[in-house]
């Protein structure tokens, strides 16, 4: 058996291929239905599309319905306000008013950055927000800038153990820290505080497969290998990742006077989500040609290291996933059927025409 590098759950046979441009154009299609205005829809699609090209199907195009669900449940406002509650030259709370996440999560982002880029550091915290997908692709808008980009949020309800706990102390926040570098891929580190997202829980159940020992538990607190049994999830590296959890959510809702996840209803968006983002200009710190040339030529050393078993090659966090967002841009993206199915019954129910060339089966 040749070495590989552990990846995302594949199957040609169970998978449709979509062009970037058939998802994008849905996607807006179906938020403005919703109520949307255009240009909000446009920065939505962008978010999700762009997880859907690093192969993070579960925080891309997948969440819509749910989207949806929660706009039909009043709980996401499809035409929320966003208002600076307070400013500084060097950071900014923005009330999101519980809009579609990913356009407050864009706009933070964003201000972070001309912040940074002004005093060298600039910092957003977004309140009462909603899921905002993946987190590497709000890094990534730092990164491809030339700036040090890191996000965290505080979703949800507790879903996550708290260690020394069977029972949920925490949501499965994610943090991302994405580093730019002179050519090539960018290295973003975007992860959950649990040892896997719920995403890949439902990933998994997608394909028909079974979930590592040490994963999840079930209902009744016992370790679970089955992921429709899964109902909260153990946290990554015990204390490590149960503290980078509480840290996240210290960093969010409790930093605005918004509850964390243990105090919170629940409904996943009801009470909201609350988000972070920081970006960090390396030319107010040194010479930022050196600082690229250094880490370059770090990069360039590591992948030179011999492969452990298991693995085919050294590779940077988040490689994989740039080189597959390369590739399918022009190949298109591989959907699970149920995936395109789900979006294909939203058009239907809502009654707004497929983009042209959608998939029939």
């Amino acid at each position: 058996m040749p070495d590989f590098t552990p990846d995302i759950s594949q199957d040609t046979s169970q998978e449709i291929v979509v062009s970037a441009d058939q998802i994008r154009s849905l996607i807006v299609t179906l938020l403005v239905r919703k109520g949307m205005f255009e240009a909000e829809a446009d920065i939505a699609a962008d978010r999700m599309v762009e997880a859907d090209l690093r192969g993070i199907h579960s925080h891309g195009s997948r969440c819509l319905k749910k989207y949806i669900d929660a706009m039909d449940a009043g709980d996401i406002d499809p035409r929320a306000m966003s208002i600076t509650a307070c400013e500084t030259p060097a950071i900014a709370v923005i009330e999101a008013s519980g809009g579609l996440g990913h356009v407050a999560a864009t706009r933070g982002m964003e201000l972070a950055i001309k912040k940074a880029r002004e005093v060298g550091t600039g910092t957003v915290v977004i309140k009462k927000g909603q899921h905002f997908g993946a987190a590497a692709v709000y890094g990534l808008l730092a990164a491809q800038q030339g700036l040090i980009g890191f996000c965290t949020t505080s979703t949800g309800r507790a879903t996550v153990a708290a260690y020394g706990s069977k029972e949920p102390g925490t949501a499965n926040n994610a943090v991302c820290w994405a580093i730019p570098t002179g050519s090539g891929a960018p290295f973003v580190l975007d992860m959950a505080i649990a040892e896997s997202s719920w995403g890949k829980i439902e990933t998994a159940a997608m394909y028909g497969l079974s979930i590592p020992a040490g994963w999840a538990l079930d209902e009744s607190g016992n370790s679970t290998t089955d992921p429709t049994a899964a109902k909260t999830l153990l946290p990554m590296s015990g204390a490590r990742g149960s503290g980078l959890g509480f840290v996240a959510s210290a960093l969010t809702s409790a930093l605005i006077g918004r509850r964390t996840p243990i105090h919170k209803a629940p409904n996943p968006y009801g009470p909201g989500s609350d988000h972070f983002f920081q970006a960090i200009d390396p030319a107010h710190f040194g010479d930022p040609a050196r600082f690229l040339k250094e880490v370059d030529a770090t990069i360039a050393d590591l992948r030179a290291l011999a492969p452990a078993g298991g693995f085919d090659k050294v590779r940077i966090a988040g490689e994989l996933e740039w080189d597959r967002s390369e590739q399918w841009s022009t190949a298109g993206i591989p959907l699970h059927r149920d995936h395109v199915a789900s979006l294909t019954g939203l058009c239907q129910s809502l009654k707004c025409d497929l983009p042209a060339g959608w998939p029939t089966a």
